[in-house]
């Protein structure tokens, strides 16, 4: 991504924004985790991490939605917003995860609704030092 881009996001310390692949990953395990917990489960855990602007799949990977214009990370209407657009437009036409994937965008149909993009958690050397 450009670091013009990158900058403008005004993302918060720590983070960058997702590569595609993290991206594509999460939206992989979402489907998984949704089919394994018959969609009710899925639902129910995403009532509660939409609060902290992630989907279920996003907090195991440790991935958030930051949401540039309000200047923080995407809230849960935002967040139903975003999932409700990417399960009709990449669910039904599976039209977003080519769009993704071709390189087109850095963000997924869901974020280009929602006004999100999809950041990660920069781990400094100074932690990896410490733990390892």
């Amino acid at each position: 991504m450009d670091p013009d881009r990158i900058s403008a996001l005004g993302l918060p310390e720590g983070t960058r924004p997702a590569s595609n692949g993290r991206v594509a990953a999460a939206y992989a395990l979402a489907v998984l985790l949704f089919a394994v917990t018959l969609g009710v489960g899925y639902l129910a855990w995403s009532a509660v991490t939409w609060g902290h602007g992630q989907t279920p799949a996003q907090r195991i990977l440790g991935l958030r939605c930051w949401h540039p214009a309000a200047g923080g990370f995407a809230g849960r209407g935002r967040m139903a917003l975003r999932q409700f657009t990417g399960l009709v437009l990449n669910g039904e036409l599976f039209i977003g995860v080519f769009i993704m994937l071709s390189g087109m965008s850095e963000v997924s149909v869901g974020d280009v609704f929602a006004g999100t993009v999809v950041v990660s958690e920069v781990v400094s050397e100074v932690a990896v030092r410490a733990v390892g």
